[in-house]
This record gives structure tokens, C-alpha cells and sequence, in this order.
């Protein structure tokens, strides 16, 4: 999925003084080492209490690393988006993505039957059918078109024990203040990412700040969001009702190869 700052200039004094047996000893500790259980239990916590949130507006201002080819320079850029997902469980999401190119958004409809995807300026939009709640449509609309449900993390994150067995090491870093909410601060290391999540404290351990980065990349691009909640939102019934513009194009989601 989706790392622990240390002090550079510290690293590099111990680096130095260490010896080839005690560096043999650090490779053999890492390779015993075990994620911190606190900082595990911490995500199975939010990943419980969420599944009692039924109905939130979650608003989340994000950056997203890309590499910027110009002739033989490569440049790491940062784009920036913001995202509301509005969401009645189990069966009803809106989500209204909107950044990168001046103007441009994505809207998502889910309504329990039917799934549509619409973009803007273009005015393109497809619909097709759909299962009966959102988590079955996180999972299907993967397997069948290679598409990623915005913010699906919310949704998954801790819910799934093989997930978990990919995480390396794990480990709490403190406590910090994010957007004015008092979180405590979790680093996590598997093999292609390192990834840092911030949780609320108290009776609501909700998802505060999320940060990931792709160690396959030898650039480390990396994607941030933060998170703000709304629990007590006043949806209206046809917030997650699809009705096509003037002048839109449909068009067909075309399905992965080999999906059924």
C-alpha cells in the first residue's frame, strides 16, 4: 500500500562509527523485527469505528507527486485536488473530484443499482450496473474495469487481515495537532510503499491525515490527503441520483481483460 523521518545528519554519525559486526547485528534484528502491536491495533480501532459511521460528508484537500518530462529533464511536480464523498451506508456514495487542469472534474454516482462515472468539461458520462453496497462495488469495480472507487481507503483500510501481513514494521510516532484535532501519528513500512496515517484520539478514531510513498520508484513520488468530517451532514434523496447534462456524450466503461 500505500516511514519514519530520522535525523539525517544523526544517521550518518552512527553509520559511520558502527563496526561490520554491528552492522550484522542491525540486519539480523531488522530481520526479527515485528510490527509495533499498538500502532496494528490502532488501524483494526478506526477500521471498527468506522464501520459505525453510516452516513458522513468527508471533504479531503490532496497533493499527488508526478514526473514532469521535459526533453531529458525529469522533474518531480505536485498536483492538488480536493474530493467530496458523500456517503449514506451501505448503499448510496456521491463523489465530486475536482483539480489538476483548470476546470476539469469528475463526479461518481452510486445509488445501489447502477454505477456512472461523469467528466467535465467534456460532458462525458458512463453508466453501468452495479452491486448492492458499497463494499461490494469497491471489489467490483477493480475486478471488472481496473477502476479505484475515490477514497476507497476509508472503506478498507484495516478492514482486511491479509492486507495487514504485508506490513513490514509499524510504530507510533506521537501525537500531533491536524487541523486543529488532537491525532496520534502511526508510520507503517511494507516492501513497495512506506505510508503514515494520523488518527483522531478519543471515542472517534477517525482518519485525520493520510501520506503515502512509492518506494519503486526512485523518485519516491508521494500522495497526501487531509481529511475533514462532517457526521452530521443533511443529504438530500437525489444527491446520489445520476441525471445526464444537456448535451452529454454516453459512452461505455469498457471491462479489464479476462474480467466476467
Amino acid at each position: 500500500m500505500k516511514a519514519i523521518f530520522a535525523n539525517m545528519a544523526f544517521c550518518a554519525v552512527v553509520a559511520g562509527a558502527l563496526s561490520s559486526a554491528g552492522n550484522a547485528s542491525a540486519k539480523e534484528t531488522a530481520a526479527t523485527q515485528k510490527p509495533d502491536a499498538n500502532a496494528m491495533d490502532a488501524l483494526t480501532k478506526m477500521s471498527a469505528y468506522m464501520e459505525t459511521v453510516k452516513h458522513f460528508v468527508l471533504d479531503v484537500d490532496s497533493t499527488t507527486d508526478q514526473i514532469m518530462v521535459d526533453g531529458k529533464t525529469e522533474q518531480l511536480i505536485q498536483l492538488a485536488h480536493n474530493t467530496k464523498l458523500t456517503v449514506n451506508r451501505p448503499d448510496h456514495l456521491k463523489a465530486d473530484i475536482s483539480g489538476g487542469a483548470l476546470g476539469s472534474s469528475r463526479h461518481v454516482f452510486f445509488d445501489g443499482k447502477s454505477f456512472t462515472l461523469y467528466t467535465e468539461p467534456g460532458k462525458y458520462y458512463a453508466t453501468v450496473a452495479a452491486p448492492a453496497t458499497i463494499k461490494e462495488l469497491i471489489n467490483d469495480l477493480s475486478d471488472k474495469y481496473g477502476i479505484e472507487l475515490p477514497l476507497s481507503d476509508i472503506f478498507t483500510l484495516g478492514a482486511n487481515p491479509s492486507d495487514m501481513k504485508r506490513v513490514i514494521s509499524a510504530a507510533y510516532i506521537g501525537d500531533e495537532v491536524v487541523n486543529g484535532v488532537t491525532c496520534s501519528h502511526y508510520a507503517y513500512h511494507e516492501r513497495a510503499v512506506d505510508w503514515q496515517i494520523w488518527i483522531q484520539k478519543g471515542d472517534q478514531p477517525l482518519p485525520c491525515k493520510l501520506n503515502i510513498v512509492t518506494l519503486a520508484d526512485k523518485d519516491r513520488p508521494q500522495y497526501t490527503a487531509v481529511y475533514h468530517w462532517n457526521l452530521n451532514p443533511d443529504i438530500s434523496k437525489n444527491t446520489f441520483s445520476f441525471s445526464a447534462p444537456e448535451n452529454a456524450h454516453e459512452i461505455k466503461i469498457v471491462q479489464v481483460k479476462g474480467a466476467q
